[in-house]
């Protein structure tokens, strides 16, 4: 009987062993995946490039790019220069793979940012009679 309960001692202790070892070993695994950046911080800043507004070019032009909330970027142009009348744009925008932050096919027009070269391409879509939709691609300042 004694006999017994020492396999039976030795079965539930490698048993319990072998289950801790698991359950540390995958808690080691979830640490090594990389987890799905999805923020938008990158694509916010001021940049300068060339706009397009009405048929004519601006060279130098700078845009800035503030957060309007979790997934809300809004692109205005700087302040004060000629191409300044151009309407500012919200954009509901997504963290695509770390690779690029977009947004395109709605009504506004298109956004993109691209993460490696830090480029910005906008474009935007009249929403409204008094819109002034423009042209826009630079780089982050």
């Amino acid at each position: 009987m004694k006999n017994r309960s020492i396999k039976s001692g030795v079965k539930t202790g490698i048993l319990a062993i072998a289950f801790l070892s698991f359950a540390v070993g995958c808690s080691k695994d979830d640490e090594n995946v990389p987890k799905p950046v999805e923020d938008i911080q990158a694509a916010i800043g001021t940049f300068k490039g060339t706009i397009h507004v009405a048929g004519r070019d601006y060279y130098n032009a700078i845009v800035m790019v503030t957060k309007e909330g979790d997934d809300l970027v809004k692109v205005a142009a700087k302040s004060g220069e000629l191409y300044s009348a151009v309407t500012p744009k919200v954009f509901k925008v997504q963290n695509i793979s770390n690779i690029h932050i977009s947004y395109s096919g709605g009504p506004s027009g298109s956004f993109t940012y691209l993460l490696d070269t830090k480029s910005l391409v906008v474009s935007t879509e009249k929403e409204a009679a008094a819109d002034v939709s423009f042209n826009f691609e630079g780089t982050k300042q």
